[in-house]
């Protein structure tokens, strides 16, 4: 069977997508407004994109609820032209989940998380403790694809990586750093140890907001 894009609604060609480029790799992104404070959020559209330079790639959805129809994400990265990518491994997958509630803007999501700032090398947004490895990069391109999504592009700038997933000869132990990725349905993920379902989490099921 076979599709002409311009034939399926918006939904149709999402689900065909993100049921059929998988695993897909998931950056934990964290941003600053102009006010200085932290957004954290995950996207799996996402991948590098090269090494040389190094760069990597986001797919931002936009937001139709908020004033701009941009996500705080988005927001964030054409306002300061800064941000980092931090990645997961398994034991992170339910505060990433938790992360990707929208709360409020300005509510701190790694809070909700339980999850911990460290200060970043070259750019203003902090990285995510936790996380095995983090990337700071500075925005290169900014593509606005219309009312549903911007494409950024991120030039790395410095790259962080737990010492517990590197082997003596300063390379990555797999099963150390025990990363996943997004599959397909309701919230299935993919491991070294096979898939798993995460439970879907929302304001309703979700830890209720700090006060900060």
């Amino acid at each position: 069977m076979d599709w002409s894009c311009d034939q399926l609604g918006e939904r149709e060609r999402y689900r065909l997508l993100v049921n059929t480029v998988l695993p897909r790799p998931i950056a934990l992104v964290t941003t600053c407004d102009r006010q200085g404070r932290v957004n954290t959020a995950p996207f799996s559209f996402f991948n590098v994109m090269g090494s040389e330079p190094a760069v990597l790639a986001l797919g931002l959805e936009n937001d139709a609820h908020s004033a701009d129809g941009l996500k705080d994400t988005t927001r964030n990265i054409l306002a300061t032209g800064q941000f980092v990518v931090n990645l997961i491994s398994a034991k992170l997958a339910r505060a990433m989940n938790i992360c990707g509630i929208a709360y409020p803007t300005g509510q701190a999501e790694h809070l909700q998380a339980g999850l911990n700032l460290a200060p970043s090398a070259q750019v203003q947004p902090p990285r995510i403790a936790q996380c095995p490895v983090q990337f700071e990069c500075r925005l290169h391109t900014a593509l606005d694809l219309g009312p549903l999504r911007h494409i950024v592009i991120g030039e790395i700038l410095h790259l962080h990586c737990d010492d517990a997933i590197l082997t003596p000869d300063g390379r990555i132990d797999i099963a150390a750093y025990d990363p996943i990725g997004r599959l397909h349905g309701s919230d299935w993920y993919v491991g070294l140890q096979g898939r798993f379902q995460s439970e879907k989490l929302s304001h309703h099921n979700g830890p209720p907001p700090i006060q900060t």
